[in-house]
């Protein structure tokens, strides 16, 4: 019977290799320890990295600075086990760090409670439901496109044979609850809420930048229906509402949608790095992959994990090495000679804009964050 039917013999080989890849993460990534005491200590594999336990290094930039190529240029020159939005480590190999858009809402005051202090200081619970409101309407619906899911934080508390249901609803408002400013440890004696603490750890935190209105370009390019001129798309729609609801986005043109977004995303963490909270910052248009692995510690007598030392250090000493050339976009290229826009683009009354013909609001704040950013 089984011989009589290809489609029984396919739906085997691939549960066996299903099986067989789960079986590897389970003991490479959960369980080491019984792989070097069934070989007798000949194979010695990396030592589990739990939730909790510290990482390299955790580098957040916008949606469409180039976090894919990152990631990827970490992973493929040096052997380092990188994740892109990804700090899952007991089914992923990200023991190394992550580089990630949405682990930037660590940076991100919370609404009606970091960013509205005066307003709710003497009614915070109105603050707090303005902040669970928020939360909840994220948390909603499955956005698979937007890069985030709470399995890229944690695994171990509901069904992974289920991409959403109840269970990932309700660990999803957990995460983002405990993730959004988790990492501004600002000083409370101002009424603020007192510092917390990340669940996930890193030793270094670096704040990844490209060209704002490159970024906006791609962004665009991304998340417009039908060109400029189009709708913004849903996803995007909904994440930049609920992470900056001080703006009306659906009232705005997806150029504009784009702009704000790029300009309070990063100034967010313009602010967590001048309050301390992040350690550097660099131009993506500007960086080796060796420059960006020194800014993060791999080649430091310090780094989390000792071998990384070595082995970064001597790929970066050959002059010759691709791992000392800039790195070049050969990842995610979904506006490779598609748009082009410059300074007047981002006024109002064009591109289905709505506001008063030649409004400068956007270009004023895009240009001042461009300034800060370190661009010309």
């Amino acid at each position: 019977m089984i011989k009589e039917s290809p489609f029984i013999m396919i739906t085997i080989a691939i549960m066996t290799l299903y099986t067989l890849h789960n079986l590897y993460l389970f003991l490479f990534l959960q369980h080491p320890d019984a792989i070097a005491l069934a070989t007798a200590g000949i194979l010695r594999p990396r030592p589990a990295v739990q939730l909790t336990d510290p990482r390299q290094v955790l580098i957040v930039g916008s949606i469409s600075s180039g976090t894919t190529q990152v990631s990827a240029d970490l992973k493929e020159q040096f052997g380092l086990e990188i994740g892109h939005e990804n700090a899952e480590s007991s089914w992923s190999f990200v023991r190394d760090g992550t580089v990630s858009w949405f682990h930037g809402i660590r940076y991100i005051p919370r609404p009606g409670i970091d960013t509205n202090e005066k307003e709710y200081k003497n009614e915070p619970e109105k603050g707090e439901r303005l902040f669970q409101a928020v939360v909840h309407h994220l948390c909603h619906i499955l956005r698979p496109n937007m890069g985030f899911h709470p399995f890229m934080y944690r695994s171990d508390r509901c069904s992974l044979r289920q991409k959403w249901d109840s269970c990932w609803r309700s660990e999803c408002v957990d995460i983002v609850r405990s993730e959004w400013g988790c990492g501004l440890q600002k000083n409370s004696s101002s009424g603020a809420s007192p510092p917390r603490s990340c669940e996930t750890p890193f030793q270094r935190t670096l704040h990844q930048v490209r060209h704002p209105l490159r970024t906006i370009e791609s962004l665009v390019t991304k998340f417009c229906i039908s060109g400029v001129e189009g709708d913004v798309q849903p996803d995007f729609l909904a994440f930049a509402s609920v992470l900056f609801p001080q703006y009306d986005f659906s009232d705005l043109s997806c150029i504009e949608a784009a702009g704000y977004y790029t300009v309070e995303y990063n100034n967010a963490l313009i602010d967590a790095k001048d309050d301390g909270n992040l350690d550097d910052r660099f131009h993506v248009e500007e960086v080796t992959p060796c420059s960006v692995a020194g800014l993060a510690g791999f080649m430091d007598q310090d780094a989390l994990h000792a071998p990384n030392i070595g082995k970064v250090s001597a790929i970066c000493k050959d002059e010759n090495s691709e791992a000392n050339e800039l790195m070049t976009s050969s990842k995610n290229l979904y506006n490779k000679g598609q748009l082009s826009l410059d300074w007047d683009d981002l006024l109002g009354g064009i591109h289905g804009s709505s506001k008063k013909e030649g409004d400068r609001d956007l270009q004023k704040q895009v240009k001042k964050l461009t300034q800060k950013l370190g661009y010309q």
